[in-house]
């Protein structure tokens, strides 16, 4: 397995890459990594599938929290090291991928969607393994039995419909458009949301369209949309080329009805240069973080360009894993120990008020026996605005999710 080092300069080289004559530093300080036996963090990480555009940015925060805690010290005089195994968001190949993990010695794993899937969450329990499906925002994968190792940290789904209702509300939005694509975390999701949205719109969406991950011609579901006639648009997807376009489609058929986002697009400065000329103008999207209010995200983003360059954009993938680690870190110091997987959990539970990258500055995370969520209230969430030139602009000036 290829050391953290390692890891940093291979995803400098081929991950995100730097600007033009930009050159990446490396992190500043001494190294003070210890020579002991290395703590296994394990990582199942869809690289290659239809959560890539997530996945190799939380694996970036992974390797960047590892070297500054390495760097540092270690934990318990211990090096952390990193193995990673790819599911490719396959509950077929989940299972073998969480078996492999604990058979190479993870204390703890940070997964995706699969690590709530039934055949992970019995194998997770058996092995007694301390667990975070990192970007879950489904309160149902955590809280169903069998959970007692299993924990996430985003605001739940319920969180963010509060925060868009909120949101409909002060604009005036009454009848909004569904718009998603057919990814597998999406469809659940989805399922979830138009019974959670129903708190402001009790009559549900005005009209749903959706389409396949790898489509290019939005036609006729854009065409559908705006017959439906609606306030607002509401996009659920894992980003990409597909909301550039339908983006695209939708500014074109719909150019003076407000549209909202809710998925990584945030974090996918690549796929914005998809969009036609000033698309995004004034699409309104949410991210967990704000490195412009939280000075520990802001932080985060320095390290972050310490090692990529100066043209690194910190998403809120770069900060789930960064947190993950710095949380696993938090438990292992309160257990005094790498060895004992209930002591490990006991002291994963005792987290309380955990202040990290994510949210607003007061926003917390705990957790207990009985709180397997760790947002502490949906002010994890921040509201941003796309300006004309297809870039986020600034935090939207409408409406924020009150502390």
């Amino acid at each position: 397995m290829m050391g953290t080092l390692g890891s940093l300069a291979l995803l400098t080289a081929t991950a995100c890459g730097t600007g033009a004559g930009d050159e990446a530093k490396g992190l500043p300080g001494p190294d003070n990594t210890p020579k002991g036996q290395p703590i296994i963090v394990g990582a199942d990480l869809d690289v290659t599938g239809p959560a890539a555009q997530y996945n190799t940015k939380v694996r970036e925060g992974i390797d960047l929290a590892i070297e500054v805690v390495n760097r540092g010290g270690g934990v318990l005089g211990r090096p952390l090291r990193l193995v990673s195994k790819n599911s490719q968001s396959d509950p077929a190949k989940a299972p073998a991928t969480y078996n492999a993990l604990i058979d190479e010695g993870a204390v703890a794993v940070i997964g995706y969607v699969t690590a709530a899937i039934p055949p992970v969450k019995k194998i997770v329990q058996d092995a007694k393994l301390l667990t975070l499906a990192t970007a879950s925002t489904s309160t149902a994968l955590v809280q169903e039995k069998p959970n007692d190792y299993l924990y996430s940290l985003l605001p739940t789904a319920e969180a963010y419909a509060e925060v868009f209702c909120s949101a409909f509300e002060k604009t005036g939005a009454k009848n909004v458009a569904l718009f998603h694509d057919d990814a597998p975390g999406v469809a659940i999701l989805v399922s979830e949301y138009k019974k959670l949205f129903r708190q402001c719109l009790p009559n549900g969406f005005v009209t749903e369209e959706s389409a396949a991950l790898d489509s290019t011609d939005f036609t006729a579901p854009v065409t559908r949309i705006a017959d439906a006639n609606p306030d607002a648009v509401l996009t659920v997807s894992v980003g990409g080329s597909f909301q550039s376009q339908s983006e695209s489609a939708l500014a074109q058929a719909l150019p003076e009805t407000p549209r909202y986002s809710i998925g990584g697009y945030d974090g996918q400065p690549e796929s914005w240069k998809v969009a036609q000329p000033g698309a995004l103008d004034g699409l309104v999207t949410v991210r967990p973080f704000t490195q412009e209010e939280n000075p520990r995200a802001a932080d985060i983003a320095e390290k972050l360009r310490s090692v990529q360059g100066d043209d690194a954009e910190l998403s809120q993938m770069h900060v789930l894993g960064y947190d993950s680690v710095m949380l696993i870190v938090q438990a292992l110091e309160n257990a005094k120990t790498a060895d004992d997987p209930e002591k490990l959990n006991t002291a994963f539970q005792s987290i309380q008020g955990f202040k990290g990258g994510l949210g607003q500055p007061s926003f917390t995370l705990s957790f207990g026996k009985d709180k397997h969520v760790g947002a502490d209230g949906s002010c994890g969430l921040v509201l941003y605005e796309f300006g004309p030139d297809n870039t986020l602009a600034d935090l939207w000036n409408t409406h924020q999710q009150p502390c």
